[in-house]
């Protein structure tokens, strides 16, 4: 469900096989895990900076993460994995020689059986007369969890535009429905064309608007595609399987985002997207054609989703120098959001972002970026949710006892089993997040009362006792 209209454009000559797969071998063996506490590169490779993470999360909870590398005379994919635990596992190459011209974002997807399969467009080596130049959008698979790839002799959908994004999605019978969007319009095709097909292969298209950062979703019983059209001043969306429809606009106007549509399939509401209107980032229930602000995400330039099996979704944004990478989290029924997102420390160059989730607590934010000294790497640090703790009341005056009852809720409401200590005391929550503690008399001054609950940030609540 990704696409990306930047490429890198660097050639060199190298050789392809019938077909090309790649070996086990890994730039690094598996490594501690991923922590809120520091940003940690995921492979020693350096990194282009306009380049961004794809991630998909299959059945076992894994969190599948492949991104475009710098290397010698041209460039590379990577893919590694994230565990819900936050344990790294091994980095594999995906392509076993360097190409010339490789793009990115891909689109990454996992099928029903947990194979990956990575879409993308490119040349070895610039030859024409190569298949795997420019003959349309290619894909790697692999079968083994990452471990291996292979490259078939196959396109997902033909063209011969020397650079561009690519998207696809599984259709219900297991077959894909891959394609690309651009100025002439979006263009697709179902099923793969083999290496023999593809001279006299032809796609479907609408051509009435331009289709830039396009992405593809799939509800089960229908494909759209999520775009931004200059000539349709605005954001799109467009039933294109089983059969084409109208375009959907959403409120607001083409934005430019410089980067694929963030967009998921959530489970009891269909195509959810994040994009910026008015300066802020938004989620649009496509099928209801809806917005809802994101709040604490002003001035981002770059929105991006994942979604969890049970509803719940990530919402994650950078911005221009200065702005603080973030994260919110939304409760698994309805669109209620944390009140103020999570603020992650800056590198000292920062550049695209993604995130991803394997449980409902946590998510990994993926970010290209760099400190002083060091080569441009994809970075990850993962994000705790939030629970907010109330008081009543909060004040009190001195000499007297007073009975203080707690409240710790997140997104979805109460959250129980909650321990809150506070001068001394402490209690735990019921079942509807409330619990109570019996101050005795006290001097006047200030008490902290402080949330915990495993899997979740902290959260705390100033109280005054007055004179």
């Amino acid at each position: 469900m990704r696409a990306t209209t930047r490429s890198i454009t660097v050639l060199v000559t190298v050789a392809v096989t019938a077909a090309l797969a790649a070996p086990p071998g890994s730039a690094r063996d598996a490594d501690p895990r991923v922590t809120g506490r520091a940003w940690t590169a995921l492979a020693p490779a350096s990194t282009p900076n306009f380049a961004q993470a794809s991630a998909v999360r299959t059945g076992d909870g894994l969190q599948h993460i492949v991104w475009v590398v710098d290397e010698a005379g041209g460039a590379n994919y990577l893919h590694t994995t994230i565990d819900a635990a936050g344990r790294q596992g091994t980095v594999t190459r995906v392509l076993p020689t360097t190409w010339g011209q490789l793009s990115t974002p891909v689109d990454l997807e996992a099928d029903a059986a947990g194979g990956l399969r990575m879409s993308f467009r490119g040349t070895p080596d610039g030859d024409t007369a190569n298949f795997f130049t420019y003959r349309g959008v290619y894909s790697a698979v692999s079968t083994d969890g990452g471990a291996t790839w292979v490259v078939p002799r196959e396109v997902l959908a033909v063209t011969d535009a020397s650079g561009g994004g690519s998207t696809f999605v599984h259709l219900p019978d297991g077959s894909i429905l891959g394609g690309f969007g651009d100025t002439g319009g979006f263009h697709w095709h179902v099923g793969t064309i083999s290496e023999a097909a593809e001279p006299t292969a032809v796609n479907s298209e609408f051509t009435d608007h331009d289709a830039l950062a396009a992405s593809l979703v799939s509800t089960g019983s229908a494909v759209y595609v999520l775009y931004q059209s200059i000539r349709g001043d605005g954001v799109y969306a467009r039933q294109v399987w089983p059969s084409l429809g109208a375009a959907i606009r959403a409120p607001g106007g083409f934005t430019n985002p410089g980067q694929p549509m963030a967009v998921v399939n959530r489970p009891g509401v269909g195509p959810v997207a994040a994009y910026l209107l008015d300066d802020e980032v938004v989620l649009w229930d496509v099928l209801a054609n809806r917005t809802r602000r994101v709040p604490g995400m002003r001035g981002a330039s770059a929105p991006e989703l994942a979604v969890l099996p049970d509803g719940h979704l990530w919402v994650s944004a950078v911005g221009p120098i200065g702005y603080a990478p973030r994260a919110s989290r939304v409760a698994a029924r309805g669109w209620a959001v944390d009140r103020r997102p999570t603020l992650l420390p800056d590198m000292v160059n920062s550049f695209g972002i993604s995130v991803s989730a394997s449980t409902a607590l946590r998510a990994e934010m993926l970010m290209v970026g760099n400190d002083d000294g060091d080569s441009i790497q994809l970075n990850a640090r993962s994000v705790a949710a939030q629970m907010v703790l109330k008081a009543t009341p909060r004040r009190w005056p001195s000499g007297r006892t007073q009975r203080v009852v707690f409240k710790v809720t997140d997104v979805d409401g109460g959250v129980a089993r909650a321990r809150v200590r506070a001068g001394g005391e402490r209690c735990t929550t019921n079942r509807a997040g409330r619990c109570t503690v019996r101050f005795t008399a006290r001097r006047p001054g200030r008490v902290t009362a402080r949330a915990t609950k495993a899997g979740y940030d902290a959260a705390q609540v100033r109280l005054t006792v007055r004179r």
